[in-house]
This record gives C-alpha cells, structure tokens and sequence, in this order.
C-alpha cells in the first residue's frame, strides 16, 4: 500500500477534523452509526469466510511471498498464475489483461458478472495483488485479494441487476505507483477508451488488522470523537465522490454492524491508491481499508505475515461487504452516476 498510504493518512485526518467540527468545507464525514463491535459467534457462512480466507492469505503471503514485479517478478508471476487457478478451480472465467514490461509481461485479472436489467452499468471492486519489495504483505495486500476471492466465489448465485467485475491489480506498490505501468491505471484507460459505463468503484486495500485494545487506533493529529480501538473499517474518498462515499457507507452499515466510518477531503493528497485511477480516468471511486499504519505495526515490512490477521472480523466484514456490492448492484439502489 505504499501508493495509498498518504491516502491512508488523510482518511484519518479528514476523519479527525469532520469529527471535530475544524475546516468546514474543507473535509466530509459521511452521516451514519459507528456500531458497537460484536461479540456474537460467527455464522456459519461466516466461518466458511474465514477458512477461506485465511488459506487465501497464508498462499499468497506464506507460500509466494514478495510479489513485485521490480524485484520479485518470478513471484508476481506465480502470484498471477495462483489467481486464475483459484477462480478456475470455483468455476470462474477469469479474463488476463496485460500490462507490458519491457520485453515481458504481468496481468490484471478480471472476473465480470453481468447484470440483468442494467447490464450498461458496471461496478468494479479492486484489489491489488503486489507487494512492496521485502514484505510477504499478509494484510498489504492478501487481506484484500482474499476478500475479493470471496466475493467472486458468491457473485455467480446472486441476482444483480447492474455488472460487477472484480478486478486483481497488479503493480500498486513502489516503483509503479502513479506510473504508466500501474495496474490500475492501465486498466481504467482501457475502460475509458471502450467507452465503459462504471457508475462506481471500491478499492480495497489492507482490511485484516482489528484490535479491541484501548489505543490500539493512532491518528495524525489528537482526535476527539472517533473510535480509539482499531475495530472499525474506514471508506474514504474526495469531495467530488463524497455522494458515492455516502452511499456505499450507507448500505454497508445496513447490511453489517461491524463499525465503520466514511472521510472525504479534496487534499490532492487524496489522489493515492487504485481508485484515484479511476479518477484520472473520469470514473468516480472510494477506497476501504483498516487505516494500515495508524493500527497495523507491520505495514510495509518483512513481518507483515498471515498470523498477525484478524480472521474472524475479517469473516464479519466480508459477510457485511459482499451483501453490499449485492446490494450496489441492485436496480432499486440509486448511485449518484447512475442514469
């Protein structure tokens, strides 16, 4: 997440001064409920969640490891290969999208699940799958593959009305991150220049670290009013997708009490992480993620491995996510781009 962290960081500011009352205009906090945590067993859907994903992790992260094309490109290869065996092997059909390098090649991977009524519609989900160079990224960013991989497995029996495309990203990290070789940027100009109707899209980058431990949850600057255990999930985006952030804050704590929050800031700072490709493409976007630094002490390091995850809050929300992207890709859900 080296290209969202300051992405990451102004979440937290932005969340902090709204939560504040302090630049008013200047920074949106979405409306909603910050949930008390749950302590309720898991469902057993839910616990299906987590084996599945805690498998996912531990492949990616303990098996491959550092995945960089820079430096590790035999990894991001077999990174890519494990990818379309895994959605293969759940009966997908996944689409290579290649981003070239030099005399070779790596790949986005994409899974689309057309919709009925409004197939012209497309909601793209993204997660990168690389790391930076040393790191086995557990929660940078296998949290996030495997969150994807859950929801692409439970995509093809729901009933939507809109196209969903799930989409694994590669090159995020250092040194792609804002370049012409970045995963997500090469594949929203490919969409632009088709002519493709994305109404919206959600990064999701490190959602695997939760902690109930009093001051478990740093900030950039002393914030009043938001939650000091780092137990919640936070959606951010800028000012101009701050109805598109609303939104999916909205129906995300409709359909999950695990807590959450929504920030918006039109900082240029804001323009860091997969979904500010879209942005450069025209497309509006908002990112999910657990603040990495502010709570995860392993970000972007070699320690950042599948035990230090949060597998059964990790089941939770991607219970409470999945039925949100259902829910976006309903007829009857209005979105700020939609028709």
């Amino acid at each position: 997440m080296y290209f969202a962290r300051v992405a990451i960081q102004l979440l937290a500011v932005s969340a902090a001064l709204a939560g504040q009352g302090m630049l008013q205009g200047c920074v949106h906090r979405s409306p909603g409920t910050l949930h008390p945590p749950s302590d309720d067993p898991l469902t057993q859907a839910q616990v299906q969640l987590r084996d599945e994903m805690t498998r996912d992790v531990r492949t990616l992260s303990a098996q491959i490891g550092p995945r960089n094309a820079a430096y590790t490109p035999q990894n991001i290869l077999a990174a890519e290969q494990w990818l379309l065996e895994a959605l293969s092997v759940s009966g997908l059909d996944a689409r290579r999208i290649e981003v070239k390098m030099g005399n070779g090649s790596v790949a986005n991977i994409e899974v689309s699940f057309p919709g009925n009524k409004n197939a012209d519609e497309i909601l793209v989900i993204g997660a990168h799958y690389d790391t930076v160079f040393d790191s086995p990224g557990a929660n940078d960013n296998a949290s996030g593959v495997s969150m994807l991989l859950a929801a692409a497995r439970r995509l093809g029996d729901a009933k939507i009305d809109r196209t969903v495309r799930i989409v694994f990203f590669v090159n995020e990290e250092y040194p792609f991150s804002w370049g012409i070789q970045m995963g997500s940027k090469v594949y929203a100009r490919h969409c632009r220049e088709n002519g493709d109707n994305i109404v919206a899209m959600i990064a999701v980058d490190s959602v695997g670290y939760f902690s109930n431990k009093p001051g478990s949850q740093k900030y950039p600057i002393f914030a009043l009013n938001l939650p000091k255990k780092a137990n919640f999930i936070a959606f951010g985006s800028n000012l101009e997708n701050a109805p598109l952030l609303d939104r999916v804050v909205s129906v995300f704590q409709n359909e999950t009490a695990l807590p959450s929050i929504g920030a918006a800031s039109d900082s240029k700072h804001a323009s860091r992480g997969d979904h500010a490709a879209f942005w450069w493409s025209g497309y509006p976007g908002i990112m999910m993620s657990d603040t990495s630094e502010f709570r995860d002490p392993h970000y972007h390091s070699s320690t950042d491995r599948a035990e230090n995850l949060n597998y059964d809050e990790m089941a939770r929300l991607a219970d409470g996510f999945i039925a949100t992207i259902i829910e976006l890709a309903g007829a009857e859900t209005e979105l700020p781009n939609s028709r």
